[in-house]
């Protein structure tokens, strides 16, 4: 398994999540609100470990984050960020369970944890702006030859 093919892996279950416009795979030189929300995944660190004879384990930590709507941007009513995230949030933490092997993709998902919604404990920022949103941290056993 490669970091890539985990990406994609990834990237495939963000993009059947409801709501979500982007999980594209190559990373987007900036962000486009007409393609928000979009998730974008970061690959972190990891534990490298010989599992058997010809055979490898890493357990690697992927960051999901998903960028919703900047926060100087947010509207009233159906269209509120805020209310937009929390559903995703529950959603994304589902899509996890549901397929914590990523369609046979990875071994498995060890760890799931989220940040919550931003705005309220941290700031989801990029290029010097702040998004509503939320941040996944995966840790992620993947085996190979």
């Amino acid at each position: 398994m490669t970091i890539a093919a985990t990406i994609t892996a990834l990237q495939t279950v963000h993009a059947g999540i409801a709501g979500i416009n982007a999980a594209p795979t190559a990373f987007p030189s900036n962000l486009n609100t007409a393609t928000m929300p979009i998730a974008l995944v970061w690959p972190g660190e990891a534990d490298w470990r010989a599992q058997a004879v010809g055979l490898k384990r890493q357990q690697r930590e992927y960051i999901v984050r998903v960028y919703v709507s900047p926060i100087a941007q947010d509207k009233a009513g159906p269209e509120n960020a805020y209310a937009l995230c929390n559903g995703m949030l529950q959603a994304f933490g589902r899509a996890y369970l549901d397929d914590p092997t990523l369609g046979g993709a990875v071994d498995n998902i060890a760890t799931i944890l989220d940040s919550g919604v931003s705005g309220g404990t941290f700031d989801l920022t990029w290029a010097g702006v702040s998004y509503w949103g939320f941040v996944f941290r995966l840790g992620i056993v993947e085996k190979s030859a």
